[in-house]
């Protein structure tokens, strides 16, 4: 009786029988084999060879390999056996390539995780000059954050456990900083910092200092948020009346600043920032195209004013930044169509609604005092958010920096039987819980670059949690994603997130204490005592979502099939849950899995049952209307914003472009993105269907 097998590592193991069913059948089902009740007949075979041939002890996993080979051949199951072959080859290919990357893979991660734990630094090295494995990287991420617990009187052995249990089951996920620098010492756990700007000199140099400094310690991933808009404009007068300068305005700035940090950092992400009401806003929507701007992307900032002059085509002001006065009037609808144009054109520049990210709980200190002049609001902000994260959906403050973390949604189903799943919200809610906690322990223990960048978050302590997965765990629920369920399912599971993120801050706030800043904000008015002033945001995670496995942020996947070719060779492969469906369901070959992957989408694959055409929808399946409207739905219940790129295929038209940016401000988004297939020179996924290639941003 075979009862233990020895693994590649050495390690023993129990020996599990349904695993030869599984491969066997996996084996079967790719050439169209249908009888899973054969593969359990032959599975009791395997055992009875290896029990008569076999002289070892221990048998290992290469020895009972060898006899599922050798019985498919006996048993005159020659295909099944040719398949089982190709699918141990392909396996002994993915070993290698995993080793050469230098990984010792003790979690079964996809060789694209690995690659992204490489490339991104996120294992450090240990004593002996090898690097610690992705769980030893989830174990010493959740020992740093445990350390926490102890200056509030918490468990920390039992906090540790709970973390490395998420980890590890990839249910959570923090993000990149906290899986790169926790436990390291001098290094902040931040993904990115906004810095002001001053119409300065000094300043001017000194926040570029600051800016490389924060490049230098950090490269993919890392950016930073800054608004140009308290610049005066190119031509103002600079100095003393005689012998000043024009002012060369943001813009230049901006150019230097990229070519600063590009020195410093090529792999920087940063966000810029200008006010649709600055004199120099027509050279700055244009500046992406003209400039070549390669560390920055730009960012509109779109004020009540101008969109309320957009819907009633009215001319609005623009304001000196220096002496407060309007200087000219342009129309909004002509600046919202330049701006459209160069999107439609580029990708860029994204807009940033200044009302609605100024509403609370994003500013958690929403006040009124009243006056304003010339052309400025009626309403004044006591204090205003003007740039967020260079990634657009988290807002801070001056020297405000980032904590977020997201819930793999795939990982929070459960069988409801009768071939039916669900959400699994009591899971849910303890892991959003587990969150709020773990980013709140991330703020206590992390390192601070400056004293003001320290005071600035503990005066809001704002963090992020978000969720990814959501393409998946509507497979899961058999859910399209472009249909009005989608959307309802969407507000529930993102008013389920929020409301449970607000009463695990309640329940810190009663052993920890309030943000400093809560005497100054709405919530001391409504008398809701809160350790953390915002705590959800919809993050990109495009790294982070590769890492666990999932479908990306709120996206829907971008293709169900792909054609991946390497130096020696191409493969036609599918999403994991696809394929695991299709095996499921019977409908698993080969051939449909390459017809699927030079097709792209399944809408139009016959072969695929009609009800999972309908499930599986792809990016470009989806009209912008369900774009925009999933964004939507996620923004309603988000304390902070939402990452989501609305695709527009390469047909689409500059109006619809604007459309999409009067819906999202209508329906309070904080920012809005939009990406037109073939937009971009720096594309790089290939869509079959389109000949075209995909954008990837970065966390």
């Amino acid at each position: 009786m075979i009862k233990r097998v020895r693994k590649r590592d050495g390690r023993i193991v129990d020996f599990d029988k349904n695993k030869v069913e599984n491969v066997i059948w996996k084996a079967a089902s790719a050439i169209g084999g249908q009888d899973k009740q054969l593969a359990v007949q032959l599975r009791q075979k395997v055992i009875e060879f290896m029990e008569k041939h076999n002289n070892e002890e221990i048998p290992s996993v290469e020895d009972v390999q060898d006899a599922i080979e050798r019985v498919l051949i006996e048993q005159g199951h020659s295909q099944t056996a040719k398949a089982f072959i190709l699918y141990r080859k392909k396996r002994q290919e993915l070993r290698e390539a995993k080793a050469a990357l230098g990984i010792q893979d003790d979690m079964k991660l996809s060789f694209d995780a690995l690659r992204i734990l490489a490339q991104y630094k996120l294992l450090q090295r240990k004593s002996d000059g090898t690097l610690e494995t992705p769980r030893q990287m989830f174990e010493r991420t959740a020992k740093a954050l445990s350390k926490a617990e102890k200056k509030f009187g918490g468990d920390g052995a039992e906090f540790e456990k709970q973390l490395i249990d998420a980890f590890i089951s990839l249910e959570i996920m923090p993000s990149t900083s906290i899986l790169q620098m926790a436990g390291s010492t001098g290094h902040h756990l931040s993904e990115s910092f906004v810095l002001p700007l001053e119409d300065d000199i000094g300043v001017l140099f000194d926040t570029l200092k600051l800016a490389a400094q924060l490049h230098k310690t950090r490269q993919r991933g890392f950016g930073l948020g800054i608004s140009f808009s308290p610049l005066r404009s190119k031509g103002s007068r600079v100095g003393d009346a005689e012998f000043g300068e024009g002012a060369s305005g943001p813009v230049s700035f901006l150019m230097l600043y990229d070519r600063a940090l590009r020195q410093i950092n090529p792999h920087g992400t940063n966000l810029a920032f200008l006010s649709v009401h600055h004199p120099d806003i027509i050279d700055f929507i244009t500046s992406k195209e003209n400039a070549q701007l390669r560390n920055f992307g730009i960012s509109v900032v779109l004020s009540k004013e101008f969109m309320r002059a957009v819907q009633e085509d009215k001319m609005y002001k623009l304001i000196d930044p220096h002496t407060k006065f309007a200087v000219t009037k342009l129309r909004a609808r002509s600046v919202l169509d330049m701006i459209a144009t160069i999107a439609w054109r580029t990708g860029d520049p994204a807009v940033v609604f200044s009302d609605n990210l100024n509403k609370a709980p994003s500013n958690p200190f929403e006040g009124i005092d009243g006056g304003g002049k010339n052309g400025q609001s009626n309403q004044r902000q006591l204090e205003l958010l003007e740039a967020t994260t260079q990634t657009g959906e988290h807002p801070l403050f001056a020297y405000e920096s980032c904590f977020t973390a997201s819930i793999n949604l795939a990982q929070h189903t459960q069988n409801m039987g009768a071939g039916a799943s669900d959400i699994n919200w009591d899971k849910l809610k303890k892991n959003v819980h587990l969150t709020v906690r773990l980013l709140d322990n991330a703020i206590e223990v992390s390192d601070y670059p400056t004293a003001m960048m320290k005071r600035a978050i503990e005066r809001t302590r704002r963090i992020g949690v978000g969720v990814m997965g959501w393409a998946d765990l509507l497979i899961a629920l058999e859910v399209p994603y472009n249909r009005a369920e989608a959307l309802t399912l969407a507000e529930k599971v993102m008013n389920f997130v929020n409301t449970e993120a607000k009463n695990a801050s309640m329940t810190l706030a009663k052993k920890r204490g309030v943000f400093e800043g809560f005497d100054k904000s709405v919530y001391a008015k409504k008398g809701e005592k809160l350790r953390n002033s915002s705590r959800t945001t919809v993050v990109h995670s495009g790294i982070t979502s590769v890492i666990a496995g999932c479908s990306q942020g709120i996206e829907p996947h971008y293709a169900i099939g792909y054609l991946k070719r390497t130096p020696t060779a191409e493969t036609f492969e599918v999403i994991p849950v696809f394929e695991n469906i299709a095996r499921r369901e019977g409908f698993y070959s080969t051939e449909l899995m390459k017809t699927i992957s030079l097709a792209g989408s399944v809408r139009r694959v016959k072969d695929v049952p009609a009800k999972w055409r309908r499930v599986f929808v792809t990016a470009h399946d989806c009209t912008i209307s369900d774009h925009g409207a999933m964004q939507i739905a996620f923004q309603k219940y988000t304390d902070n914003g939402v990452s989501k790129t609305i695709n527009l295929p390469a047909t689409a038209t500059i109006h619809e472009v604007e459309e999409v940016v009067l819906r999202a401000y209508e329906a309070g988004c904080r920012s809005i993105h939009v990406y037109r297939e073939g937009s971009s020179a720096q594309q790089l996924i290939h869509s079959k269907t389109t000949s075209k290639k995909k954008k990837v941003a970065g966390v």
